[in-house]
């Protein structure tokens, strides 16, 4: 399930804003903040899954090009950070 704070975080990823539940009409936006229209929110919902879709690729695909750049596996580099 999508939540509210998630739209907002990749509609305003610079932060900005905070928002109480999951309710549009409580987010609240710091001075100088551009706030979202909920036409905006609405898409944004829809696009969401799509775009952390990619997201979550491009970041598989950068840091499995650091592990090879430096030789070790995943599980390497868990051992290392553990």
């Amino acid at each position: 399930m999508i939540k509210a704070s998630d739209v907002l975080s990749y509609l305003r990823p610079e932060g900005g804003w905070v928002i109480w539940g999951d309710d549009f009409d409580s987010i609240r936006y710091d001075e100088g903040v551009v706030p979202v229209t909920k036409a905006e929110f609405d898409k944004g919902v829809k696009d969401y899954e799509s775009w952390k879709t990619k997201n979550d690729a491009a970041k598989q695909l950068a840091r499995q090009a650091i592990l090879d750049r430096i030789g070790i596996t995943a599980e390497e580099a868990a051992l290392l950070l553990s």
